[in-house]
């Protein structure tokens, strides 16, 4: 991996400006056939979750939906090693707060399906639950490989409050309503001392963005992620 990364930033260093498009397409892209084969693994695991998780139990609180962010779509995800965070969105969750107070159970009963899943093994030997030594509440991790096409992808899954579920159903909708939530996610976020938090809300309005943004922005992004991945980034600069 480390000697890929090598060979590719040379190339790159070489590469002039006009020939950055071709570059970015043809070294640091993922393959078009895996990422449809992501795809459809991550709605099993989504709809295994929706099967499986509060099942029975005396409370209503069911998963909803799965959402992905991060490096999964055609423009953005690179070759070898990427990451994705998948956000658990729950029904009869009523505000920001109760994200927080349910947090720890929430994160347990997905790793327990999880583990579940893996042992099952509904998707062979390419899904693996990540373990830690340490207690970590406020998120699951896992990997999949795929070794055909030289990917590795590991996923961070965290739980969500559904703060545009209303702003969904509505037909017409405008930039007001979602001022208005963000502003009301502010103050329940500042009295909570929780600043900052509330982003992962928002991540389809991230992805929406990016997705209507020019390729140039695209594969800026590229860049930045695979220089973030090289072992030493001195020398490299963005001009």
């Amino acid at each position: 991996m480390a000697k890929n990364l090598s060979s590719t930033r040379i190339a790159l260093c070489s590469t002039p400006a006009w020939r950055l498009d071709k570059f970015i397409e043809g070294h640091l892209l993922g393959d078009i056939t895996f990422l449809t084969e992501l795809r459809t693994d991550v709605n099993s695991i989504s709809a295994f979750l929706k099967e499986r998780c509060f099942q029975g139990a005396a409370h209503p609180m069911r998963v909803s939906r799965v959402v992905m962010g991060g490096s999964y779509n055609r423009y953005t995800v690179l070759k070898g090693r990427s990451e994705v965070d998948l956000l658990v969105f729950f029904n009869n969750l009523t505000c920001f707060d109760d994200q927080f107070k349910l947090q720890k159970e929430v994160i347990e009963e997905i790793q327990k399906h999880l583990c579940q899943f893996q042992q099952e093994k509904r998707l062979r030997e390419k899904f693996k639950v990540q373990s830690s030594d340490q207690p970590n509440f406020r998120s699951v991790s896992f990997k999949l490989s795929y070794p055909k096409f030289q990917q590795e992808v590991e996923f961070h899954m965290q739980t969500a409050y559904d703060a545009l579920y209303e702003v969904r159903r509505k037909e017409n909708h405008n930039c007001e309503i979602y001022n208005k939530v963000y502003a009301r996610l502010i103050r329940e976020c500042t009295m909570l001392g929780k600043e900052g938090e509330f982003n992962i809300c928002f991540m389809e309005l991230q992805q929406d963005f990016l997705w209507k943004r020019p390729c140039e922005l695209k594969n800026l992004i590229c860049l930045v992620k695979h220089w973030y991945q090289l072992p030493d980034k001195k020398g490299f600069v963005f001009l």
